[in-house]
């Protein structure tokens, strides 16, 4: 299978770039086809769930987020240290970077927990998480966010569990969190096949 960009056009330049990309693509039936879409460009990101195995709890964030405004949905959403990458930056310097920024934390350690397009169908940007392990009396700042990037960071701490039932009733409804806690602790099952 293969692709060729027949044209770049781009739409907008901000804070995030959006561009109309041309391409011709082979198909699963051994024709070609051409299509145009969108794509949205804002970079890779990292992202943290921090743990305290001594305690057996994480520590979650809750922010104001501009999507579910859009939808006219509650826009306080429970998340975990999460930021772009800096140009120069490995995912693990800006996951350590994040910690400090968002939580005031930095980890004794940092286990990766897998890659993942937030969004394929229009973006680009990939997500790399990490399990980050911290000790809950042990914070090296306040956390709570960079001012200057408008950011408003409510901290606290709940037990393991919590955290996956919170996923698992939909209290957490964000990607990264909720691929975090599963990647790094399973999840209870919403399925019974058998009726």
């Amino acid at each position: 299978m293969d692709y060729r960009i027949k044209r770049r056009e781009p739409l907008y330049q901000g804070f995030f770039t959006l561009e109309a990309l041309t391409i011709e693509h082979a198909r699963f039936d051994g024709g070609r086809m051409r299509v145009r879409r969108e794509h949205f460009e804002r970079g890779d990101a990292a992202a943290v769930l921090l743990f305290d195995p001594a305690r057996d709890e994480v520590l979650l964030l809750e922010q104001f987020r501009v999507g579910p405004v859009a939808r006219g949905e509650h826009p306080w959403l429970i998340e975990i240290v999460a930021g772009i990458i800096d140009p120069g930056e490995t995912p693990h310097q800006a996951a350590m970077r994040e910690a400090r920024e968002e939580a005031g934390y930095e980890p004794r350690r940092l286990k990766p927990l897998g890659r993942f397009y937030a969004s394929p169908g229009a973006s680009s940007e990939r997500l790399f998480l990490f399990l980050g392990e911290v000790a809950r009396g042990e914070a090296v700042g306040a956390g709570g966010g960079v001012r200057q990037e408008c950011e408003d960071i409510r901290l606290f701490w709940v037990s393991r569990r919590e955290a996956v039932r919170m996923v698992c009733d939909g209290r957490i409804a964000s990607a990264a969190p909720m691929i975090a806690i599963m990647r790094a602790f399973g999840t209870l099952p919403v399925y019974d096949a058998s009726g």
